[in-house]
């Protein structure tokens, strides 16, 4: 900008608009460039007690949307109903992301359209979408029942799994990417 001399501030007319979006642009790539590799080389672990984790799919939306990363790790102590872990679909040799539901101990089911542990109906507040009936999943000890938020759009969970052992299991603990929607989760 500068000062016209009737006072009134103009765009300095060696510099177009475009010229501000590209620099902007380039600024918001290069955060964007060095706050992911930043996270993951200080987060990697080759023993993967940390890992980073990009969301491909909506079954976890809307709190994980296609698009955002996750930092996991490994811990020792026991999964709470409403912890969201990632662990390894060995059939189809991918990691998915689902959020805990049956605890050990528990008898997992659903009938219309109700989530049921031990045969009582829970409160399922991160259910976005009817759970379709199943049957009696039994979760032994050192296992974890899991399903994702979208129920109809959720594959590679405990419906089709079975329950998912605890020790193959990362808890999701922070989602750092987009910027926007920082968070940190118990």
């Amino acid at each position: 900008f500068f000062q016209a001399e009737d006072g009134i501030r103009a765009r300095s007319p060696s510099r177009g608009l475009g010229d501000v979006y590209k620099r902007q642009l380039g600024r918001f790539i290069n955060l964007k460039t060095i706050i992911l590799v930043a996270v993951y080389v200080f987060l990697k672990k080759e023993d993967k007690s940390i890992t980073t984790y990009e969301i491909k799919e909506e079954s976890m939306s809307p709190e994980l949307l296609p698009e955002d990363y996750v930092v996991a790790v490994k811990t020792n102590e026991p999964f709470n109903r409403g912890d969201m872990v990632i662990f390894e679909n060995s059939e189809k040799s991918i990691s998915v992301v689902k959020r805990v539901l049956g605890l050990p101990g528990e008898t997992v089911s659903a009938s219309d359209g109700e989530l049921k542990i031990n045969g009582n109906a829970i409160n399922d507040s991160w259910a976005k979408t009817v759970t379709d009936d199943f049957i009696d999943c039994k979760v032994n000890e050192n296992e974890v029942f899991v399903l994702g938020d979208q129920r109809r759009l959720s594959t590679s969970d405990s419906r089709t799994l079975g329950a998912i052992d605890s020790s193959q299991c990362l808890k999701v603990k922070y989602r750092y990417w987009p910027y926007q929607r920082i968070k940190a989760y118990e």
